[in-house]
Order: C-alpha cells, then structure tokens, then sequence
C-alpha cells in the first residue's frame, strides 16, 4: 500500500499551481467538488482523509487493488493531471503579479513587441533609405509573403517569452506553458527567416525542454506551490563548465555545417571572434536551461553571460554591425537576468537558513 497526496493551493488568489507528491506505485484521485461522486460503492479505493481546497476535493487514499498499473500508464496519467493544473493556475499567477510588477510587464513587452514591428535602424544614416517599418523593408527586398506573414509570429513570441521568464523568476510552473508558446512561434519565424542558431535553439532544444521542465518543477514546488530553489557544489560547478565548454567546441562546427544546410551559407564564418561568441551563446543558452529545469539559482549566472555577449555581438564593435533593435533587447534581457539573479539567490539563502531570516525579519 501506498500514499499519494495532491495540494492545489489559492490564497486569496496571491499563489496558485500544484504540489504534486508521489510514489511509482500510487493511485492518484480527483473529484471536482462541483459533481457527485456517482461510484460511491466502489470499495477498491477508501479515502483516508478529505480536504477541499481551490474547488477540489483533494483526497489521501489507500489503494487495495490486486492489479499493478502499467508504469508508462501511470507516468502518461499523472503528467496529464499536472498540465491540467497548470492550465488552472494561469489566470492565478498572473493575479499575483503586484501593481508595479504588472507595469513593468507590460511595459517590458509593448518594448519586444514594438521592436518585431518596427526597424529602428532606419533612424541611422546608413539605413536612411529603409522604412521605420520592417513589413515593408522585408517587401522592399524581396522577402516572401509567406515569410512576412511569419513576422507577426515574432511579435506574439515576444510577449509569450516575457511572460514565460518573469513567472520563471517567480518560480510559478505556469511559465511553462507560456515558454511553450514561445519556443514554437519563435522557432517557425526562426526557420523562415535564416536565423539557424536560434531555430535550432528554440525548435529542436527550447520546445521538448519545455515538456521535460513541467515534470521536473512538479516535483519541486512547495506549499504557495513556488519552486524550491538549489544551489551547484563545487564539484557541480566543476562539472558544468567542462560540459559548457565540450558543448561550445561542438556548436563552433554544428552552426556552420546546419546553417549551410538550411540556407547554403553562414555568415560569421570567416568572422572569429563572432564565430565564437555565436558557438558560446548556444552552448551557454542549453545549460543554463538545464540548470533552469532542475531549479539551481546559478542558472542565471549563465543567462547574465549569455545575454552579455549578444549585447557584444549586435553592438557592433566585433566585426558585426550594429542592430540596434536586437541591442536594445538584450539590455533589456540582461536587467531581466539581474532580477532574476538576485530573486533565486535569496529564495536560496532563505530556504538554506531560515531561522536566521525569521530572527532578523521578526
């Protein structure tokens, strides 16, 4: 016999989410307070303690059934009742952004969006022939109507990928969702314009992470169904940047041979210094998206780093020219990142001493 136990939690609307606690060999069950339990003689499942919760009957049962589920069966099922969750909790974490943090999200994705619209660029006198709008310098130079229409899809991943990060800063599982959107609009308008490095970034890594990322914070959330938050050892640290360099080194003669597949050429190849910095980002990106799904605050170290070197790269000073749009999201990025930084670090102090917190902050 086992125990499963399932918390849905809601106060007052500040945190939602799930705390999902379960063995291989458990039975989970669900009655939505809302219907009558119509198999109240079925006496292979007896509840051992009831409790209502954000609409719920959330029960604790023992299960005598003679019969083994089928372990693919039983994972397939559980995953699904945490995606469920995770549609529930959407409205409820937005809720819980404050004031001030409801207008910097806004603000902070009106930025991205206006940025996939418009090339501002144009305002520099090498661009002065080109359009504040980037539909119609796309137009000008040929690009595809299919491709085009594509471009809006930049404009809803951009918002989708803010949301996605400030809930990943607060610790909320429905980031996910929200990082799923993202990583396939993102991916397809990658692909259809060229931009091999992301494409492969966002489709082929980014999305299936995703999925993956779910089934690992289920596992980590706590009571106000937040993430908990870990910390590398130093043999961890050590570990990480052998494999960060060992990725570096592959994505330094992946990018070129996928980019050259895809649209025949690739542009920073006799370019070093941006060859490297394109390998290092990607190499850095996919680890601190593992670091991210197994819920270590050093994750953001890897972002700081990463969005560092894109400023480098599109600030023109490396052999690359200057873009101003992209710059100006990175920056924005970077201070995300900073946030982000600060946010888990203290979580980590805080779960790692909480008697002193208590002391100081009683």
């Amino acid at each position: 016999m086992s125990t499963v136990t399932l918390e849905l939690t809601d106060t007052s609307g500040a945190n939602s989410g799930s705390t999902i606690d379960t063995s291989h060999e458990s039975s989970l069950v669900i009655i939505d307070s809302d219907e009558e339990d119509t198999d109240k003689n079925d006496k292979r499942v007896k509840p051992n303690n009831v409790t209502v919760s954000n609409g719920f009957l959330l029960l604790s049962t023992t299960t005598t059934s003679l019969r083994t589920p089928n372990r693919q069966t039983s994972f397939c099922h559980k995953y699904w009742l945490i995606n469920k969750l995770i549609i529930k909790s959407i409205i409820p974490d937005i809720k819980s952004f404050k004031l001030w943090q409801i207008i910097l999200l806004l603000l902070f994705a009106v930025i991205n969006v206006t940025f996939s619209i418009l090339d501002f660029n144009s305002f520099f006198e090498q661009h002065k022939q080109r359009s504040i709008f980037k539909w119609s310098n796309d137009l000008s130079d040929g690009i595809s109507l299919w491709k085009r229409i594509l471009l809006c899809f930049s404009g809803i991943a951009s918002f989708t990928n803010v949301v996605s990060v400030v809930l990943v800063i607060k610790g909320k599982l429905s980031s996910y969702l929200w990082g799923i959107i993202a990583a396939i609009l993102y991916g397809i308008y990658s692909f259809a314009y060229g931009y091999v490095g992301d494409a492969q970034l966002y489709v082929m890594f980014f999305l299936p992470m995703q999925f993956v990322g779910v089934y690992m914070w289920s596992k980590e959330l706590d009571s106000s169904s937040t993430t908990r938050v870990k910390s590398l050892s130093r043999f961890s640290w050590l570990v990480v940047l052998v494999i960060s360099i060992g990725l570096g080194v592959i994505f330094y003669y992946e990018i070129p041979a996928f980019s050259k597949l895809l649209v025949g050429s690739y542009s920073f190849e006799a370019k070093l210094i941006p060859h490297v910095l394109d390998a290092t980002t990607n190499a850095l990106s996919v680890v601190a998206q593992f670091l991210l799904i197994l819920c270590y605050w050093e994750q953001y170290v890897y972002w700081l780093v990463v969005n560092t070197m894109a400023i480098v790269m599109y600030s023109g000073l490396i052999e690359t020219k200057l873009d101003i749009n992209l710059l100006l999201v990175w920056i924005m990025l970077a201070i995300n990142s900073l946030f982000g930084l600060y946010t888990w670090f203290m979580r980590w102090r805080r779960q790692s001493s909480p008697c002193v917190y208590a002391t100081v902050f009683r």
